[in-house]
């Protein structure tokens, strides 16, 4: 039976996705461990099975699917063992929202056919080593010189940032005026002054996060994305589809966890007996499995909200915070269940409680959904 708020389409690609999965990324994740992250080809196997690009329009080849399409995406990457050694990889598409919900004519046919197809993968260089919940303190800059745009700053913690094909740079256009002056600006990867190194964290290690340097990086004037001085209005535009996706994949990651701490509490034994058989075990599964149900209604409600517009940026940040903090106490638990194996970079319950961590941090701290979340009461 499907969930609340989801068609018999959606259930239809829900198992696109776990097929996908199933067979792309299970069987592979040690091999991608060992390269360093996932390779092009992971992301041409995504393009052919039709994972890419949903909200790409059908006059451009896309499907033209609405946002729960992508939510599910998240959930089932979630719910796969190797996205916690590989990262979010895939949920980078989320930028193809922004070319698509403020790109020109000319820049959507630029890039929708290889988008689709795998070929060019996006990444969204916004974070720098100072800027990173206030984005209105970017200092990287780009100044006009002719016909083009001249880019100098670095970035640091982008997502796909070291293997993007398109890199959507949110820089300074007029730094006297902080928020109101930052533009999205379009840089292909290759261009002259772009360099890029992998920062490794303590969560998805082998995910593909980077730094980005900006020398005297030259582009066109007609690469601007949405409008000079439109940046923020096109970041906040995505800010409820991040949320929302976040914590679809928290669920997943959530849900995977506890079927895998069954598993293993069922054929563990401690005293002579199994350690599913003592009363705290049951207890605590207990506590994980509700926490999961919430997490998962709410999550559903949210969407259904969303897909009416109707839900509000408050809703968004407690949608956020509840599910990526549900996600750590899951994780706690289930280690702990584990014991000593648990902590074992070849068990797989150890590296998804490092990168559960990561949840609480990136798209908006969790302090951030509490200061929206408070202002919104207090208004």
């Amino acid at each position: 039976m499907s969930r609340f708020g989801y068609s018999e389409e959606h259930d239809q690609f829900r198992q696109t996705c776990r097929s996908f999965f199933d067979k792309e990324l299970e069987p592979h994740y040690r091999s991608y461990v060992a390269k360093g992250g996932v390779d092009k080809e992971f992301w041409l196997k995504a393009g052919r099975a039709g994972l890419l690009g949903l909200c790409i329009p059908e006059e451009l080849g896309g499907p033209g699917a609405e946002f729960t399409y992508n939510v599910i995406l998240a959930e089932e990457l979630g719910a796969s063992i190797g996205s916690a050694y590989t990262g979010s990889s895939l949920m980078a598409d989320l930028a193809t929202y922004i070319i698509m919900g403020f790109g020109t004519p000319e820049q959507k046919r630029r890039y929708a056919p290889g988008i689709l197809s795998g070929e060019v993968s996006q990444a969204m260089p916004l974070t720098e080593p100072d800027a990173g919940s206030d984005a209105t303190a970017i200092k990287t800059t780009a100044v006009r010189d002719g016909g083009d745009w001249v880019i100098n700053g670095e970035k640091y913690f982008i997502s796909n940032g070291t293997s993007a094909d398109v890199l959507y740079v949110v820089a300074k256009t007029d730094p006297t005026k902080r928020g109101a002056g930052m533009s999205l600006i379009i840089v292909d990867a290759s261009t002259k002054g772009v360099t890029r190194a992998k920062i490794p964290l303590v969560g998805w290690s082998h995910g593909d996060t980077g730094a980005l340097s900006f020398n005297n990086v030259r582009v066109p004037a007609a690469n601007i994305l949405g409008g000079e001085g439109q940046a923020m209005k096109v970041l906040m535009s995505t800010f409820m589809e991040d949320r929302l996706q976040i914590a679809a994949r928290s669920i997943g990651a959530a849900t995977l966890a506890l079927r895998l701490t069954i598993d293993y509490v069922k054929q563990r034994k401690v005293f002579g007996q199994r350690v599913a058989d003592f009363q705290n075990t049951q207890f605590v599964l207990a506590e994980i499995k509700t926490d999961i149900e919430v997490g998962r209604t709410f999550l559903d409600h949210s969407i259904v909200k969303a897909r009416e517009h109707k839900l509000t940026f408050a809703e968004g940040a407690m949608l956020k915070l509840w599910t990526t903090e549900m996600e750590g106490r899951v994780m706690d638990k289930c280690l702990q269940l584990f014991g000593g194996a648990g902590l074992m970079q070849d068990t797989p319950i150890g590296p998804m409680y490092t990168a559960a961590r990561i949840q609480r941090i990136y798209a908006g701290t969790s302090e951030l959904q509490k200061v929206s979340i408070a202002k919104d009461l207090l208004a």
